[in-house]
């Protein structure tokens, strides 16, 4: 048997109020694009387009179809992709997010439907909250899940409720995917409601301590969107994915690799300053002549000076020299099928599934023309853009060198390498 990737999507709604019931859109489904990003002290996003035959007029608004009157804009979308190899099979959780755009293509002929979806947060990103009582957690991670889970008692975030009675004001289910750390956030209730909610969060919680974030699928226990974090650049959950110009055993197939110099996130000098207090550390590296001045500057909610100190040393430390490494490449449904031994089938889930597809580790074996021997890229996947249709499924990662993204673990034979990765 080979290892076949098979796609559906559904669109759902809690129709009574209490009960979330989805619609297969799968039959209807002529091509999908899901795209998921982020970065260090960046929000990630994570949106999705799909195309719908639409040549029974089932979908088009006010015409007397099927979901003629349906109401898009309160609907999730979700995309799953059902994976099986050796008599075994999993479904990989590869986006979920709201409605935020609905059109049809009519010619009176023919017609299909492009429905967009976004992610929660960036719905939730647009609002502006009232003043709010001044708060401190322990770290970015408790401060991002108090500030945008309405569950919390911070109460502060309106986010998408898909009709459910029960949370009017919505939910989402935050994830810490790295060891827990001390690294306390101060939130001052003034502050955050002088900007959006997404502006508060970019600019101010996870620029703090080297966190990442991310949209994830849907929560099985609870029905919420997933949301991720890692902190200190550490993940706890992380899988290391291997790509091989000629793959064995786990070892995936690729094509269209790129690689070049990193220099987008390039640091010779870091400016911090404290939001509450106004205190400030700014540092110079070393290499500042070499490279000209490359400044990364944030004003944080961190809790201490200390912290500050550390944050403006963290970044100088890993981001001062450029990196020559894989930076993309892609494989296929196709590639997959043909290469990847039925055993190994978990690994295509989870590269596929966002909350495993997200800020893992990849190695690549590349032989560089003229050289004898192949070198191995040791990298971690910051983003992925997964085109769909019929006939094949094309996976794009955006990879960046480990020794800047990633933390040396201990069970990694692949990343945890000393000397090549860091111990901190």
């Amino acid at each position: 048997m080979a290892v076949t990737t098979t796609w559906r999507i559904e669109i759902g709604y809690y129709d009574n109020g209490s009960t979330f019931s989805t619609t297969d859109f799968t039959s209807r489904t002529l091509g999908l694009t899901v795209d998921h990003f982020t970065d260090l002290g960046v929000i990630g996003t994570g949106q999705a387009v799909i195309t719908l035959d639409n040549n029974d007029g089932a979908l088009t608004p006010g015409a007397g179809g099927t979901y003629s009157s349906t109401s898009w804009f309160e609907r999730a979308l979700l995309i799953y992709c059902d994976v099986a190899g050796g008599g075994s099979g999993a479904a990989a959780k590869v986006f979920a997010g709201i409605i935020d755009d609905f059109e049809v293509q009519d010619d009176g002929t023919t017609s299909t439907v492009t429905i967009a979806a976004v992610d929660v947060l960036q719905t939730a990103s647009r609002q502006q909250v009232e003043t709010l009582a001044d708060f401190t957690q322990t770290s970015p991670f408790y401060a991002l899940r108090t500030i945008v889970d309405p569950s919390e008692s911070y109460n502060s975030t309106v986010m998408p409720n898909f009709g459910e009675t029960a949370n009017p004001n919505g939910n989402v289910s935050v994830f810490l995917a790295s060891p827990s750390v001390t690294r306390q956030v101060h939130v001052v209730g003034t502050d955050i409601s002088k900007s959006p909610v997404g502006d508060y969060l970019a600019n101010h919680v996870v620029t703090c301590g080297l966190t990442a974030v991310w949209p994830g699928g849907f929560d099985d226990n609870t029905g919420h969107q997933q949301i991720f974090v890692v902190e200190n650049a550490q993940r706890t959950d992380a899988r290391t994915y291997q790509f091989a110009e000629n793959p064995t055993g786990a070892e995936m197939p690729y094509r269209n690799l790129e690689r070049g110099y990193e220099l987008d996130q390039l640091t010779t000098a870091a400016r911090i300053e404290r939001l509450d207090t106004g205190y400030v550390n700014k540092l110079e590296a070393a290499n500042q002549p070499k490279y000209g001045s490359r400044l990364r500057q944030y004003v944080t909610a961190s809790n201490s000076d200390s912290d500050t100190n550390d944050d403006v040393f963290n970044w100088l430390q890993r981001f001062a020299e450029p990196r020559y490494t894989s930076t993309r490449l892609q494989v296929t449904a196709a590639m997959i099928e043909e290469r990847l031994p039925d055993a190994h089938f978990l690994k295509w889930v989870d590269l596929l599934t966002a909350q495993y597809g997200i800020y893992a580790g990849a190695t690549v074996e590349f032989t560089p023309a003229g050289r004898p021997s192949a070198i191995t890229d040791l990298t971690v996947v910051i983003g992925r853009t997964i085109k769909a249709s019929p006939s094949d499924t094309t996976v794009t990662l955006t990879l960046r060198p480990s020794i800047d993204y990633g933390t040396f673990t201990l069970d990694s034979a692949a990343l945890g390498i000393i000397g090549i990765n860091r111990l901190g």
